[in-house]
């Protein structure tokens, strides 16, 4: 028994000790890892990233001077003048009326010493305060699609600024301080009165005027070569997880890229394609200054800004922002692919994302070809001939250029050409018309 009871006590001992060891062995174990391997980083930036600054632009400039009316459309001029007004401090936002006659907002235009920046659709005041700073708080989200200011007569070196919304019939006044007087002469009177072309008004009974070239236009027919981006980054930039698409071609110019919540259509004849997520559809209207900076954002995380678009409308109703193809200052219109960015903002985030996906190869102009436009008082007179339009329903005219594609060689031809606005939509007239040959519309 005796030893029994040293044996035992010696096996507890050599139980403890085993213990204390597997303990401390599993407290300092450190295990071999093979070395993981990162995925690798898919890059979605396109093309580059825009500013506020860069995509919401006026198109359009008219001063009323010494010498009457004269405009530019010029992207250099335009710059010149947003710059100068860059430096003001905006105070003493007002709303003068909600009912603002087209007569009266004529009359806001035409008056002598006055320049009127003309924007596509309204520009919410919040997204304007990015390029010209309220000093106020609690910035109305009304919006405004006519910028006039007036140099007549200066308070203490101010100017006296209106906001008008030609769709909603609202005008704002406002005072601009912190002037550089030398400089806004310099930059914007001088040029005003001395560079930009002559401009003249086309008044119709009731109607907000047009204001259109008094003299012909010198234009340019450009020729591109035409270059496609990779629908695989399109894929990678706007998929949440590129590795769980599906690819599937859909007959001979068709392709479809799909997850579980997405689609991804391609029209390969067209350079177009169209992503949609269902789950994120919604009825509610959007805030005009929120869809625009989310839609900002949205395109700027992958570099979708291809090419020079500019903010052309926005549907509050249905969540809605257009974005237009511009080259030289001037709008892009075809009838043979899109020449427009359509987002539908979601809830969260993006519904339906329309657009090109060629770009204009602008670092090689494959052929120009020069000519002359004629002037849009010319092109007014010819347009009230058209039985087809009512030409007091004319919303708009500007010169564009008019796309075709070359499928052959690859290339795409802008032709310059006047088109006008009507029932919101925009149509070329055609050159037959012009050049008083046979009545048609494009």
């Amino acid at each position: 028994m005796k030893y029994v009871e040293q044996m035992k006590s010696i096996f507890l001992t050599l139980l403890v000790i085993l213990s204390v060891t597997l303990t401390f062995s599993i407290w300092t174990y450190t295990p071999t890892y093979e070395t993981i391997k990162q995925a690798p980083v898919v890059n979605i930036s396109i093309a580059d990233s825009k500013r506020v600054n860069d995509i919401v632009k006026p198109y359009k400039l008219i001063a009323s001077v010494e010498n009457g009316l004269t405009g530019t459309m010029e992207p250099f001029k335009l710059d010149q003048v947003v710059n100068v007004m860059k430096g003001w401090e905006i105070n003493e936002l007002t709303l003068e009326s909600d009912q603002l006659k087209k007569t009266d907002l004529n009359e806001l235009i035409t008056k002598s010493s006055r320049f009127t920046l003309f924007f596509p659709d309204d520009v919410p005041f919040p997204v304007y305060d990015n390029i010209l700073p309220f000093s106020i708080t609690n910035i109305p989200e009304s919006g405004f699609d006519r910028l006039i200011v007036d140099w007549s007569s200066s308070n203490n070196g101010n100017l006296k600024l209106y906001f008008v919304s030609s769709k909603n019939n609202t005008l704002y006044s406002a005072i601009a301080e912190n002037i550089d007087s030398g400089l806004f002469k310099q930059k914007v009177i001088n040029p005003a009165t001395d560079q930009f072309t002559k401009y003249t008004e086309i008044e119709r009974k009731g109607k907000p005027s047009l204001f259109v070239s008094a003299v012909d236009v010198e234009s340019i027919r450009y020729t591109y070569y035409l270059k496609e981006i990779d629908t695989n980054r399109f894929r990678d930039a706007l998929f949440n997880d590129p590795s769980l698409v599906r690819q599937s071609p859909i007959g001979s110019t068709n392709e479809e890229y799909s997850d579980d919540t997405s689609l991804m259509s391609v029209d390969l004849s067209q350079r177009t394609l169209s992503f949609v997520n269902p789950s994120a559809e919604t009825f509610v209207p959007a805030v005009p200054s929120k869809l625009i900076f989310d839609s900002l954002d949205y395109i700027n995380e992958h570099g979708g800004w291809t090419d020079e678009f500019r903010f052309a409308g926005i549907n509050a109703a249905n969540q809605q922002i257009n974005y237009q193809l511009y080259l030289l200052g001037s709008p892009v219109f075809s009838d043979q692919t899109l020449t427009e960015i359509t987002a539908f903002w979601g809830d969260p985030g993006i519904y339906r994302y329309v657009r090109p996906y060629y770009t204009l190869d602008l670092s090689l102009t494959f052929d120009t070809l020069i000519s002359t436009l004629p002037s849009g008082e010319k092109a007014s007179l010819v347009m009230k001939t058209v039985k087809e339009i009512d030409f007091n329903k004319v919303e708009e005219m500007t010169i564009g250029y008019h796309l075709t594609r070359d499928d052959e060689q690859r290339l795409l031809i802008l032709e310059p050409s006047w088109f006008y606005k009507y029932n919101n939509q925009w149509s070329r007239l055609s050159p037959e018309v012009l050049g008083g040959g046979k009545v048609g519309l494009e």
